[in-house]
């Protein structure tokens, strides 16, 4: 196919496609919200979209849903842009999402987010959803597990330091964003946000996170970087995005063959 996106596709091409055996959907949890004086407030969306497409295609028999945006951003709101639903919007929103593509007449659909603030209330809430509608499909969570300190050595391998990589428009993020929509990127006004090691020591990161959650990430970096995104790199963030892509991918598999055995067993 030309495309795996829903959204640029007709109904009859979703439905042939569906029954050519494109049993799987992927739906990426972004936001919009401030990344700094540098990147987009779509960042989180447009990384979604690129990752989504990416693990689509590796897989071979899936179709991306329209990306879920806006998110849970309540600790971006001091910045000028940032749009966030309340949490109870949000899950009706995710809820209603699930409903309509197990209505569209997929097997199975896969989530994952691509902003962190949405991560905890999907974690804590898909197995309700997937409990409704398991009689119609399945519904799974990918990219909770580890795999993200693979990304961390390939950077520490090229001198990029956790802090410089940094959790939020920081290098590692920005790198990925020129690789993907370099016209969107004014590295021109890239800086250094927050970047002491302690913030972002494995140890200390979930604090870091509570914190910003609690206070608003302008408390903890007045311009809204968490990281150091100057000298972000496109062939660097084209690495990063196959690497998170490959993770994602493998993990799908294994969900969907351990959900193939379940089945079979009932």
């Amino acid at each position: 196919m030309t495309t795996v996106l829903m959204e640029e596709m007709t109904w009859p091409e979703i439905q042939e496609a569906i029954g050519k055996g494109y049993d799987t959907v992927l739906l990426a949890a972004a936001s919009i919200e401030q990344h700094g004086p540098h990147l987009p407030t779509a960042t989180d969306t447009l990384v979604g979209y690129a990752l989504a497409e990416e693990v689509a295609r590796r897989l071979g028999n899936a179709l991306v849903a329209p990306v879920l945006r806006p998110g849970c951003s309540r600790h971006h709101m001091g910045f000028p842009g940032s749009l966030t639903l309340r949490f109870e919007t949000f899950l009706a929103l995710l809820r209603d999402y699930c409903d309509s593509l197990a209505n569209t007449g997929f097997r199975h659909i896969v989530l994952f987010a691509s902003h962190g603030g949405n991560l905890d209330l999907m974690t804590a809430h898909l197995p309700d959803i997937a409990r409704e509608l398991v009689h119609r499909c399945r519904v799974h969570l990918v990219g909770t597990g580890p795999g993200a300190e693979d990304e961390v050595a390939y950077l520490e391998s090229l001198g990029v330091t956790r802090e410089k990589a940094g959790v939020h428009a920081g290098y590692g993020e920005t790198s990925m964003l020129l690789a993907v929509h370099p016209e969107l990127v004014h590295m021109d006004k890239a800086e250094a946000g927050r970047d002491d090691p302690a913030f972002f020591a494995p140890e200390n990161l979930k604090q870091s996170q509570l914190t910003s959650f609690i206070y608003g990430i302008k408390s903890q970096s007045p311009n809204g970087i968490l990281g150091d995104a100057r000298g972000a790199d496109a062939e660097v963030g084209r690495e990063l995005l196959r690497r998170k892509a490959d993770r994602l991918a493998a993990q799908i598999r294994t969900v969907l063959a351990a959900s193939s055995t379940s089945q079979g067993k009932h």
